[in-house]
């Protein structure tokens, strides 16, 4: 009817308000720089941060939301996970879609952001039960590619399978004769001795993480050489499979 329409529409409105308010009322920066986000963060990262911002900030949403989704979401900025949701919500750059956007949200809530949680809470509290069925679909995807878990999961493979690759070479004997060039950054050669250790100082690093943000057995005592990678992922991906929010 045209009464539920309206009622509809104005309680979109009242959660984009809403939403905007938290925008406001949250720091990008802290957002960006607590718990997992800081570990993943580089220079290359934090222009893209500065750059997406202006591209919002002078409504360029279609570039905006690319750069959110494509570029940002994948390394764990909640700020962007939560951008992405309030341009789904409001329409910006991207078809509306409100149940879509409570997932989102629910993403970027799972640090415990009290603005976060609220407009997650009030998009969530005015669902149909269909809705709610289709937001958990959406948000265990995401869940599975885009939570902290997730990401942690993907850094702890990589650093295990560098890790293994050491087992048979020349490390062993002269490694100073082995340089690695470090793709990332195209502008540094470190000794290989020194990259592999600091590919097992990040790995004990990220199973820290991992045991500190989801009450996993404590993982730190692990060693790295010989983290049995196929339980963290049974762990992990049980985990992914059960939320409450």
């Amino acid at each position: 009817t045209l009464a539920a329409t309206v009622n509809s529409m104005n309680r979109l409105q009242s959660i984009a308000w809403m939403a905007l308010v938290a925008l406001l009322a949250t720091s990008v920066q802290a957002q960006r720089h607590t718990g997992i986000t800081a570990d993943f963060t580089d220079s290359r990262t934090l222009k893209v941060q500065r750059k997406v911002e202006e591209l919002f900030q002078r409504g360029d949403f279609d570039r905006a939301y690319f750069i959110y989704r494509n570029e940002l979401v994948p390394t764990g900025d909640k700020y962007a996970q939560y951008m992405v949701g309030y341009m789904h919500l409001t329409g910006m750059g991207v078809d509306q879609d409100p149940v879509l956007a409570s997932a989102w949200y629910r993403l970027s809530a799972e640090r415990g952001t009290p603005q976060f949680i609220e407009v997650r809470d009030k998009i969530m509290g005015g669902m149909t039960d269909g809705e709610r069925r289709r937001s958990d679909q959406e948000y265990t995807e995401l869940r599975r590619e885009y939570s902290d878990l997730a990401i942690l999961l993907a850094a702890i493979k990589r650093g295990v399978r560098d890790m293994r690759s050491m087992t048979g070479s020349r490390l062993a004997g002269n490694s100073s004769a082995l340089t690695v060039i470090e793709v990332q950054s195209l502008t540094q050669t470190r000794d290989a001795a020194d990259y592999y250790q600091r590919v097992e100082r990040d790995l004990e690093r990220h199973l820290t993480l991992l045991s500190e943000i989801d009450g996993f057995q404590d993982l730190r005592t692990a060693d790295p050489a010989r983290v049995d990678i196929d339980e963290i992922e049974r762990l992990v991906d049980e985990r992914l499979n059960t939320f409450q929010d």
